[in-house]
């Protein structure tokens, strides 16, 4: 359900921009200024709710450019000069921003310690939007055929939890499978996140893919097993604050850290079609699908591929020194 605030705030700008014509028309050059103003301070308010509502950018973008398109193509139409000149130039400066962003890269900001040491607290990656298929704007629906992601892979996307239609079934299509207990805890699990922290369009999460569709995974402790097969792991330092290890999956190598809060924990899997399960490197520190199940495909944004900035806050100048490819 859009928000209240947006609403009434466009039906203001609609009113505004309609005096703006009019203004502009008649040659009042002074009010049209004043509306200007106003316009552009609904805009930022616009923009704020926007963010404070976590919706999704991409469509916001994709509606702007429309609205853009219509202005122009009004201003032809009342023969506006101002109105088409304006228009015109920024319908196309929002059509090149929006293709670049729903189709090539977006960026996305690091904002937990889920995936230290690799990504920390304040990272800018780029997310290759196309790496699994393009998506229209703002939507779920494909616009290519489903690339698959690999093991491995950094992915973001929306899980289950933050999505306050999902129920737990969707999260563990298996779940009839489990063990009473084991169901019992998932689906406490499950509700106790889903009510404190879901929205209608969910919140995206960064995590690195394990489990494809058919996989058999088999975690005890940090140790895991990917259809029978024990990953390499290799102690790279040992504190009593953290233990660093270098972990192979499949052909790619990372580094996971880990504080022996998970020693005993013991965890089971087998992928289902459309699904995938995901966990952070940060393994004493991640809220993932050890305990809220397995993500759809339906719900991949794009695959994490390279730290371009560092900014941890607006105290703090950006950074450029970890700039790398993630791994």
């Amino acid at each position: 359900m859009l928000d209240t605030g947006i609403i009434f705030s466009l039906l203001i700008e609609s009113f505004f921009f309609i005096l703006w014509i009019k203004f502009t028309r008649s040659g009042e050059s002074r009010s049209r200024d004043i509306v200007s103003g106003a316009m552009f301070l609904i805009a930022l308010f616009i923009l704020y709710r926007i963010f404070k509502l976590n919706l999704d950018f991409g469509l916001v973008l994709a509606i702007a450019t429309l609205i853009a398109a219509l202005s122009w193509i009004l201003g032809r139409v009342i023969k506006l000069d101002d109105l088409r000149t304006e228009s015109k130039s920024y319908f196309f400066i929002l059509l090149v921003i929006t293709c670049i962003r729903s189709f090539a890269y977006e960026p996305y900001q690091i904002p937990s310690r889920s995936m230290v040491p690799g990504l920390q607290v304040g990272d800018f990656v780029l997310v290759n939007k196309h790496a699994y298929g393009l998506k229209f704007p703002g939507t779920n629906y494909l616009l290519t055929e489903l690339s698959p992601p690999n093991r491995n892979d950094v992915a973001v996307f929306i899980p289950p939890h933050t999505l306050c239609e999902t129920k737990p079934t969707d999260a563990r299509p298996d779940l009839a499978d489990l063990t009473t207990a084991e169901s019992q805890l998932f689906l406490s699990k499950f509700k106790n996140l889903q009510e404190s922290r879901c929205v209608p369009l969910g919140i995206k999460f960064v995590k690195r893919i394990i489990g494809i569709p058919g996989d058999d995974i088999e975690i005890k402790g940090y140790e895991i097993w990917v259809n029978g097969q024990k990953l390499k792991q290799e102690v790279i330092s040992s504190s009593s604050q953290e233990n660093l290890i270098k972990e192979t999956l499949d052909q790619g190598v990372h580094v996971i850290r880990t504080l022996g809060l998970s020693d005993y924990a013991q965890h089971q899997w087998k992928v289902p079609n459309g699904s995938y399960l995901a966990i952070g490197d940060n393994r004493d520190n991640s809220l993932d699908s050890r305990a809220w199940g397995y993500f759809s495909e339906d719900y991949l944004i794009g695959r994490a591929d390279y730290i371009w900035m560092q900014w941890r806050s607006f105290s703090e100048l950006p950074s450029f020194t970890r700039n790398t490819k993630i791994q």
